[in-house]
């Protein structure tokens, strides 16, 4: 029996084949303990899509392309476990690489996943750059800096909807006209975006940078921190966790973020082929 009955080379995905995406990806997400996910809606900018399944029908393998730029692809497939070692993989590479000649491949990686380290180690693939993803339960304790920081100068401007996309936090303190008290200066800002019911992912942290080397990004995310919690004693359902996405490099936020509570989780690591 042929043992690749079936390879379908798609740009929309129908409602059945995103249905047997998900399934995938949530068995291999567990399985590797990795958190990276698979474009399943038409407003990312997916190149295309590489789907193989067995003879009964049974999705096996999944590789989507997604546009970077003119020059460059970014790669992202899941191969049940189950399956692994088979050539599922390097099928559908094969053929992605046949549509997209001129351009590189850039893969992100779970260092979690021994398997698809073996497979990018095999292809010769050369790492780009590492993230950190961080996570932080919202019912753990505030920290001593976080604690410190609360009886610091600085007012958390909340937006109106908390659960919005992209929902934006100021930070700010008394203006020139102290005597005004509505004279305020923002120094720095935050955005937050639901990944599901009780979780937010926090993004585009910022300080101004007149302002850096002051302490007011501990400030920043220990108010939001304690707001949140605040908030979770007010709800039926309450959030879980916050979690961020920090390159391996900037050490300077890295060290931020641990000193307000977070840990690290995950490392992924983007490698060019």
């Amino acid at each position: 029996m042929n043992p690749f009955p079936s390879v379908c080379r798609t740009a929309r995905l129908t409602p059945e084949q995103q249905q047997a995406i998900l399934l995938l990806t949530d068995y291999c997400r567990e399985h590797d303990s990795i958190s990276l996910t698979y474009p399943l809606t038409e407003e990312e900018a997916v190149f295309s899509h590489y789907l193989l399944t067995d003879s009964r029908g049974q999705l096996l393998s999944a590789l989507a392309l997604l546009f970077l730029d003119d020059s460059a692809l970014e790669c992202i497939a899941f191969t049940d476990p189950r399956h692994r070692r088979k050539g599922c993989f390097s099928r559908l590479l094969s053929l992605a690489l046949e549509d997209c000649k001129e351009q590189d491949l850039l893969f992100p990686v779970s260092e979690s996943c021994t398997d698809t380290l073996a497979v990018i180690d095999a292809l010769g693939a050369e790492l780009f750059r590492q993230e950190l993803q961080m996570e932080r339960g919202l019912s753990l304790p505030l920290s001593s800096p976080c604690l410190s920081a609360g009886h610091e100068a600085g007012d958390l401007l909340t937006p109106n909807d908390i659960f919005s996309e992209n929902a934006l936090w100021r930070l700010a303190i008394p203006g020139p006209c102290h005597t005004c008290p509505i004279s305020l200066d923002i120094v720095g800002s935050c955005r937050t975006t639901p990944v599901s019911r009780d979780i937010l992912c926090l993004h585009e942290v910022e300080i101004l940078p007149p302002m850096r080397g002051q302490g007011l990004g501990t400030i920043l995310i220990c108010r939001l921190l304690s707001f949140l919690q605040e908030e979770n004693r007010q709800r039926r359902d309450p959030m879980r966790n916050i979690l961020l996405h920090v390159s391996a490099d900037n050490q300077a936020a890295v060290a931020l973020y641990k000193k307000t509570g977070f840990r690290i989780t995950e490392t992924l690591s983007y490698y060019w082929y």
